[in-house]
């Protein structure tokens, strides 16, 4: 099925804001990106400021339903969902570069980074829910401020795939995933993994 006009300026809003910065992207450069005509794209955002935090919005809330997904997979115990939710963030990172780059990047622009914050507080606000749960049921450390463990784990698989995104390398490899878990096993506490419990399903 082919996307929808609204998907289609998003997709290409995305690509726009993700090369040109936001400060240097405007209506005209979102409209040539999208290959839409400018009155189509000013009938579904009136703004470049709605249209930004509308592209992150979606973007933020694909994240929690994915990362979601793995706190709530049933078939794996819960030390090991913990493992696969920081899993489930570098293969979501891995898919969906132009997004990484808007969530992690540093613009200065006031406006635009304050966006950028109130789109991924939702974020923050479900895993520091998450690891509060797993500090009652005994899995990590009651002595951890959550907050600064959530902040940790996003910015610590974030700017990993920033990094390897710079020095075009390739993000979701093995060697990266194991050494991702290795550093969040022996920081949160987890039970080492056999290698048959730590392929990804």
């Amino acid at each position: 099925m082919a996307a929808s006009k609204k998907e289609q300026i998003s997709q290409g809003a995305l690509r726009a804001f993700a090369q040109n910065g936001y400060s240097e992207t405007t209506m005209d450069t979102i409209a040539e990106a999208a290959n839409v005509a400018k009155g189509t794209l000013y009938y579904h955002f009136k703004t470049k400021e709605e249209l930004f935090l509308h592209v992150n919005q979606k973007g933020v809330e694909m994240l929690i339903d994915s990362v979601t997904g793995a706190m709530k997979d049933s078939t794996r115990s819960v030390s090991e969902r913990m493992l696969y939710v920081l899993d489930e963030h570098l293969r979501f990172f891995a898919e969906n570069r132009e997004l990484c780059l808007l969530l992690l990047s540093i613009s200065g622009d006031w406006q635009r980074d304050r966006l950028i914050g109130t789109v991924l507080s939702e974020y923050f606000a479900t895993m520091e829910v998450y690891f509060r749960e797993l500090q009652e049921e005994g899995i990590i450390s009651p002595d951890l401020e959550v907050r600064t463990v959530a902040s940790a784990l996003f910015g610590m698989v974030g700017f990993t795939v920033l990094r390897k995104m710079f020095r075009e390398e390739p993000v979701y490899t093995e060697e990266t995933r194991s050494t991702l878990i290795r550093l969040c096993q022996g920081a949160l506490g987890i039970k080492r993994m056999t290698e048959g419990e730590n392929a990804h399903a």
